[in-house]
């Protein structure tokens, strides 16, 4: 199973070590050089066709209909969400690398299947254990714009956005029914969740009904929680109401210093910037600077290469939290094959804690109906 194509941010141009191996060097400068943005500037004249989402077809993922978010892992039984007490809106993140276009087309069949069959599969799923799931096609912004940021990335984050608030609206007009819901997304989805939130929910009477947001695989300044009304960085495992987050790194490595140097040369400059960022642990469920040791970690998970999913390994790393990133012990070759330069685990954020994610977020449901 390939995860590649899900970087947002994480593709790294310098090390964050001192002595990094020439080969992840030469392997970091290949990926920008691949995925550089189009030559030419954003036309929104030129975008593909807005999704309708009243049309099941633009949809990833519905409980009303079989998809790859049912999918679980071997031992491991889901809910019937048709019947779920509680939603999950989930924004999948950057599977769009293209220099012909700044935006996806929502009809283009390869890209939809290439979605399916690896983050929806992969990360949506985490939550058919507890929920029904709802995962809205958009038109993301290609990897490129993420590589090279520009006034032409800017618009194409908007006209995404665009499709995913409207996804949103379409989804509690609809489907959701007054029901608790929590959001979920990774990279590219858990930036334009957090516009979510900032435009949608925060200070509405939604905000209410959410029981949290997992916005993975992004930073998440500690500042940002102050300027909001309602919503708040989790900081426990019942917590409701708050953002879980974090970046996965392999132990050694300084991701606070790789986060600037990808900032300064993408020109992205919030990234820049060198502040405190929020970040929990998920196997611990604490936000402090300390080893959560293999025993918390209830089960790590790739589908696998076999004719059926592979089943969860319990123990397979331990992980420490500082500054948003979660530092994890050596995960092994199946892990290891997907890491991006310099010992980024950015595509398996949620596979490295997945039975973690899944229970996390039965306990936050629970601590929502006690409230």
């Amino acid at each position: 199973m390939r995860i590649g194509g899900w970087i947002g941010l994480g593709v790294l141009l310098t090390a964050g070590a001192a002595t990094p191996a020439v080969p992840q060097i030469g392997q970091a400068l290949k990926i920008a050089r691949n995925n550089q943005p189009p030559p030419f500037a954003f036309d929104p004249r030129k975008a593909p066709p807005a999704p309708d989402y009243a049309s099941a077809s633009n949809w990833a993922a519905l409980p009303t209909m079989r998809d790859e978010a049912d999918v679980t892992p071997r031992g491991v039984t889901g809910v019937d969400q048709r019947e779920a007490s509680a939603d999950v809106f989930f924004i999948y993140p950057t599977v769009l690398m293209s220099r012909t276009q700044w935006n996806a087309d929502v009809r283009d069949a390869a890209l939809n299947r290439k979605i399916e069959e690896t983050t929806i599969r992969a990360q949506a799923s985490v939550f058919n254990g507890c929920c029904a799931i709802y995962a809205p096609r958009y038109r993301q912004m290609t990897l490129g714009g993420y590589i090279k940021w520009s006034a032409n990335s800017d618009a194409a984050t908007e006209l995404a956005y665009g499709d995913v608030a409207r996804a949103f609206r379409y989804f509690l007009a609809n489907h959701n029914k007054g029901r608790p819901f929590i959001i979920a997304g990774h990279s590219q989805g858990s930036r334009l969740g957090r516009l979510l939130i900032e435009r949608e929910i925060d200070g509405k009477p939604v905000a209410r009904r959410l029981i949290a947001a997992y916005l993975i695989g992004t930073w998440i300044e500690k500042n940002w929680f102050t300027r909001l009304r309602d919503v708040r960085a989790c900081t426990q495992a019942y917590d409701t109401g708050c953002v879980v987050t974090w970046s996965t790194y392999a132990q050694g490595r300084n991701a606070s210093l790789q986060r600037v140097n990808i900032g300064r040369q993408s020109k992205y400059t919030p990234e820049t910037r060198i502040r405190p960022y929020a970040g929990i642990n998920p196997y611990s469920w604490s936000t402090a600077d300390a080893m959560a040791p293999k025993a918390l970690n209830k089960g790590s998970w790739l589908y696998g290469t076999g004719a059926g999913p592979a089943a969860p390994v319990p123990g397979l790393v331990s992980g420490r939290m500082r500054d948003g990133a979660l530092y994890i012990s050596p995960p092994g070759k199946a892990y290891t094959d997907l890491m991006i330069p310099f010992g980024n685990f950015h595509n398996v954020d949620y596979n490295v804690a997945y039975m973690n994610l899944r229970e996390n977020a039965w306990v936050r449901l629970g601590a929502f109906w006690k409230q």
